[in-house]
């Protein structure tokens, strides 16, 4: 029978403090770029999805007269974690402008998930700048 002659191996880890004290920083990443994704977020909504500046041209010979409410229904809802809604409280808005548009509306009126993902690669650099920013 055999006795004793079991392998081992030490290793360490340098510099744990620092890399602890990284990771630490890493967790506040999110609250630190929040102000800038509001800031984003906040654009988008009035720049290309809120008033009446955004609607198309009425069609010729329209007689309906638009309320604005469309154009004033848009919020943005930040449930947490980074996580950002865009929202259009009118019980028409995704007849007008959803991904499922109404027939009439197709090919006038926009889509606000298309004018949104415009604005991604502005968000993409508006982040990036942030971090190294934050990283200095």
């Amino acid at each position: 029978m055999a006795t004793g002659g079991g392998v081992k191996i030490d290793f360490s880890v340098e510099g744990v403090k620092e890399i602890a004290a990284a990771l630490a920083l890493l967790g506040d990443l999110p609250k630190y770029l929040e102000p800038e994704m509001n800031t984003w977020a906040d654009g988008v909504v009035h720049q290309r999805l809120s008033g009446t500046g955004n609607y198309p041209p009425a069609p010729g010979g329209s007689t309906y007269q638009r309320t604005g409410q469309l154009g004033s229904g848009w919020r943005v809802e930040k449930p947490g974690g980074g996580q950002y809604a865009f929202t259009n409280a009118t019980p028409y808005g995704g007849y007008v402008v959803g991904d499922d548009q109404a027939f009439m509306h197709r090919n006038r009126w926009w889509i606000a998930s298309e004018r949104i993902d415009e604005q991604m690669i502005d968000l993409a650099l508006r982040l990036v700048q942030a971090v190294e920013v934050w990283n200095r």
